[in-house]
């Protein structure tokens, strides 16, 4: 973790080989996930004596996405060591107010198909009331983008795709409720807004030019996107070529690296855009001078 520029460590589970974190509140708790020993993920949070195992899930995997201001914890699960389909479910678990150590788990729900067997949905995302966005897929719709709201069931509605493609996935959710993914045609990659009304409208966003794959990795509240984009054979194959970070604000699509500031970012290449905030801030990767780093991009 990055506080005020320091880098924290936040070690590792006990027996653990490894760790990564996910998500952190403005508290300075974070979550994430690591092993103990087996290389098979279980879900942490941070505390003042290390970290903790909030849910023992018998040998499966738990990825937690966010954790929340009130201290509930967002992600998705499988209790199965084979992994099939339909053993994946999103999650809610919330601090039990009796005992801190404890917490209560809600499975979020699936759409229905036919035959259970092929049935799955996960979000991929949380936002700060703890609405989900993410994808559910069965012998019906296939893969879709899912969003899950917020209310006492926890509601899932299918997002659907662009007019005439064939599947899509949700890949974040900001505060206002807009979702942002992609939509696939056979063998291509779009990028798309679907909007906070009633119908939750998609839209496609525009490629930057020369470009014909892109995808949409984060919103902030501003509306700001970003992703990448890079360009390909549509219905031909899903290679894609030339991939690079690309940022949709106010309806246009810029490269990254093409207004970074000349002078901060001189020998600079913004290879990842991982996160935005509603400062328009943006954390990735740029490799500078031949050395790649963390970064945080701020506007100007």
């Amino acid at each position: 973790m990055w506080r005020n520029g320091a880098r924290v460590t936040l070690g590792r589970l006990s027996r653990g080989t490894y760790a990564n974190a996910t998500s952190a509140n403005s508290k300075g708790v974070a979550v994430g996930d690591g092993d103990t020993g087996d290389g098979r993920p279980l879900g942490w949070v941070s505390t003042s004596s290390g970290l903790y195992n909030f849910f023992s899930n018998n040998g499966g995997n738990t990825r937690p996405l966010l954790i929340a201001e009130n201290g509930s914890i967002a992600g998705y699960y499988t209790k199965s060591l084979s992994g099939d389909a339909s053993s994946w479910h999103g999650a809610i678990w919330t601090p039990d107010p009796k005992d801190a150590r404890k917490y209560r788990m809600v499975d979020l729900p699936a759409l229905p198909g036919i035959d259970p067997s092929s049935t799955s949905a996960v979000p991929q995302a949380f936002n700060a009331s703890l609405q989900a966005a993410g994808y559910a897929s069965n012998d019906v719709i296939g893969q879709h983008a899912a969003f899950w709201n917020n209310d006492s069931a926890h509601t899932i509605v299918d997002l659907g795709t662009l007019p005439g493609d064939w599947t899509s996935v949700a890949w974040a959710i900001n505060d206002l409720g807009q979702v942002v993914g992609e939509s696939h045609p056979p063998s291509a990659i779009i990028p798309v807004l679907w909007n906070n009304d009633a119908a939750h409208t998609p839209s496609a966003l525009p490629f930057p030019a020369g470009d014909n794959f892109a995808s949409a990795k984060a919103i902030n509240n501003l509306g700001h996107i970003i992703g990448w984009a890079g360009h390909g054979e549509p219905g031909v194959s899903w290679d894609v070529y030339d991939s690079h970070p690309v940022v949709w604000r106010d309806g246009t699509v810029y490269d990254l690296t093409s207004v970074l500031d000349p002078v901060t970012g001189a020998g600079c290449t913004v290879t990842a855009a991982l996160s935005i905030n509603n400062a328009g801030q943006i954390a990735g990767y740029a490799n500078c001078n031949g050395v790649v780093s963390a970064v945080v991009f701020t506007p100007r």
